[in-house]
């Protein structure tokens, strides 16, 4: 049996530079800037705010953060032990929802072989929610939890319950992905109760689940937030559009072949044989209509799929490979790990990235004012700064209490509707564009020079330029000059 443990050895090698490599670029969210901007100000008035402090446009009363406790951490982490503590925790997060994926497979008796060539699969489908520094890591881990957990149900234990209701209510502080979790709950619940088997206990547990959504800073106005985020339509954040129109060409290829190993199990184990297929098909509807919740798909289709597909003639066939024709499935994971080894050294997974240009590598990302903040930053401004959706936060994080700013990524957190929209049309330069700077009092504006709104506002009155780079410019009201740049 020693070629089956170097054989097992590679895989695990081979699957964890794969999973680093494809997690490790590292780009802070916009997110995570307010969520730590949040909880220097709860810490420095004793308790969460209720009220926004950090806009000079219309905000929500109470505005409700329900990433309130992600931001405390990353706060925490950040305070005392800089950089290091933020990615720390990420590839802690990272590492335990491999562990917890691993373990619920297993135990329902995956064979290490079969699940490293579907964890491949896997992580092609989620590395994107690991890219970036955010608090949607917290929701992936606690719903391998759950997945874990309800297994254990299924065998007849009710000790887990004890576990996670605690566990519940740190999630539902954290992040309020905890509504999936909720959702994927209820969705078990349905499945005992269709095949006549023991569910009481689940219903009860529902109930103490609902009441204990109150056990939060904001109290009985957390429900009120949930119901109507919730089903908020969300038209200019492209990943909450459905899959088909946002997603990466490779994500949709990978998705659809994760479906077609889902049918190819069913087909030999029959629907009723396959535990946990409710699960996963309803997290493929999820993953359909928003790309932002592919990766719970993710995380369920590893969970629960591998045991099923190795019963099946492929999955037997790719355990008998293993006996007798070792040296074939070492060559493949040898060269997963020629392949992704010196890929992690050029991503730096060792080192948290600000992009101030756009980089080919990293793909995709917020490209961040940071030559215009340190301008701000180095001649004293004070005021009101009008700022696109997607640097709100960032300014805020760098530069308040001096500075307030039209708008941030908290989107339905802190602002009413139309805000965002309203926003957008500045800075796409739309009809009646200039109405914004006379309806709030805004004293300079931060313009990418990427949009629209940036070939215009040199041609509007009363506004001067005072900086520009290749990312940013800023205007400053003329009559304001003097006494906004100190």
């Amino acid at each position: 049996m020693a070629h089956r443990r170097v054989l097992y050895g590679v895989i695990l090698a081979g699957l964890l530079s794969m999973f680093v490599y494809r997690i490790s670029s590292n780009v802070i969210d916009v997110d995570l800037w307010h969520e730590m901007a949040l909880a220097r100000e709860t810490l420095a008035q004793g308790h969460v705010p209720l009220d926004d402090h950090f806009a000079y446009t219309p905000t929500k009363h109470p505005v409700v953060h329900h990433e309130w406790g992600a931001g405390m951490v990353a706060y925490v982490l950040a305070v005392s032990a800089g950089d290091a503590g933020i990615l720390i925790a990420k590839y802690l997060l990272a590492l335990g929802l491999g562990v917890v994926c691993w373990l619920c497979a297993s135990r329902r008796g995956a064979d290490l072989l079969v699940f490293g060539f579907l964890a491949a699969v896997a992580v092609l489908l989620a590395d994107q929610g690991f890219s970036t520094i955010r608090a949607q890591m917290y929701s992936y881990l606690f719903t391998a939890c759950l997945l874990y957990w309800m297994d254990r149900d299924r065998e007849g234990q009710r000790w887990w319950l004890f576990a996670w209701l605690p566990v519940y209510v740190v999630w539902l502080n954290l992040h309020a992905g905890f509504l999936v979790g909720a959702g994927l709950f209820g969705v078990y619940w349905l499945e005992q109760v269709l095949r006549r088997e023991q569910h009481v206990h689940l219903l009860l547990t529902g109930i103490a689940m609902v009441l204990l959504i109150a056990v939060n800073p904001y109290g009985l106005s957390y429900y009120d937030y949930l119901w109507h985020s919730a089903a908020m339509p969300r038209p200019l954040i492209d990943e909450w559009a459905p899959l088909w129109r946002t997603g990466q060409w490779y994500q949709m290829v990978v998705f659809g072949l994760s479906l077609a190993l889902v049918l190819y199990a069913v087909r030999y184990t029959g629907i009723r044989g396959f535990r946990g297929l409710a699960t996963i098909l309803v997290c493929a509807l999820l993953a359909v209509k928003s790309t932002r919740l592919l990766n719970f798909y993710a995380v369920a289709w590893i969970c629960y799929l591998p045991s099923s597909l190795q019963e099946t003639p492929w999955g037997q066939s790719l355990r008998w490979r293993s006996d007798r024709q070792t040296r074939p499935l070492l060559a493949i994971w040898c060269l997963m790990l020629a392949v992704c080894l010196p890929s992690i050294c050029g991503t730096k997974p060792w080192k948290l990235s600000v992009p101030d240009r756009q980089v080919a590598k990293l793909g995709k990302h917020v490209i961040y004012p940071v030559g215009a903040v340190s301008y701000l930053s180095a001649t004293g401004f004070r005021g009101n700064l009008m700022v696109p959706f997607d640097w709100g936060a960032y300014v805020t994080w760098w530069l308040y209490p001096d500075v307030r700013v039209s708008i941030d990524s908290r989107y339905e957190v802190a602002y009413p509707p139309g805000s965002v929209e309203e926003n957008s049309a500045f800075y796409r330069a739309e009809e009646g564009w200039q109405r914004i700077l006379s309806i709030y009092p805004t004293d300079a504006v931060l313009v990418p020079t990427s949009l629209p709104v940036s070939r215009e506002m040199p041609f509007v009155p009363g506004w001067k330029r005072v900086y520009g780079d290749d990312v940013a410019e800023i205007y400053v009201r003329a009559c304001d000059l003097a006494g906004a740049l100190r």
